[in-house]
């Protein structure tokens, strides 16, 4: 009689066992599924940064060379790989109080002539700073100052 018991409850036995193996499968689904979604959210993440580090601008100051159009001169140069927008630099103007100074955007290899501001901030022994945004709106500074006749040049990233 005991093993009739046990012979007529096997469906059920069966059921209950395939229940539970049906949610063991399904845990173990989610786990990995989750996995999967933060490796695809760091994928993402990475290819956003790569982008933006392709178009990325970076403004420094040179010396541009004196010719028959120009006369030369300090100037803001874009040496990065995209353009740079809402640019503003500070500088010292003969000798008056700091000012900030807007400039017109900025396309990669451009080059926008602030001869007089710059001097004006190398010979006072004054850092010149320049803000800029990238077009996905990132905002950059660059710093320069002149130390004993050598440029030194310090690029702030957020």
């Amino acid at each position: 009689m005991v093993l009739y018991c046990y012979v007529v409850e096997w469906p059920n036995w069966i059921q209950a066992v395939a229940a539970i193996g049906i949610v063991a499968l399904t845990l173990l689904t989610l786990i990995v599924l989750k996995k999967y979604a933060r490796d695809t959210k760091t994928i993402a993440n990475a290819s956003v940064s790569q982008l933006e580090h392709s178009q990325m601008p970076f403004l420094a100051i040179v010396m541009r060379p004196s010719t028959r159009e120009s006369d030369g001169g300090w100037g803001i140069q874009n040496q990065g790989f995209g353009p740079a927008i809402n640019v503003r630099y500070s500088g010292h103007h003969r000798q008056q109080a700091l000012h900030t100074q807007s400039i017109d955007p900025l396309a990669k290899g451009a080059t926008d002539a602030v001869h007089g501001d710059i001097a004006d901030a190398f010979s006072l022994k004054r850092p010149v700073v320049i803000e800029y945004e990238s077009l996905s709106g990132l905002k950059y500074r660059t710093i320069v100052t002149m130390v004993d006749n050598v440029m030194q040049t310090q690029f702030h990233k957020p």
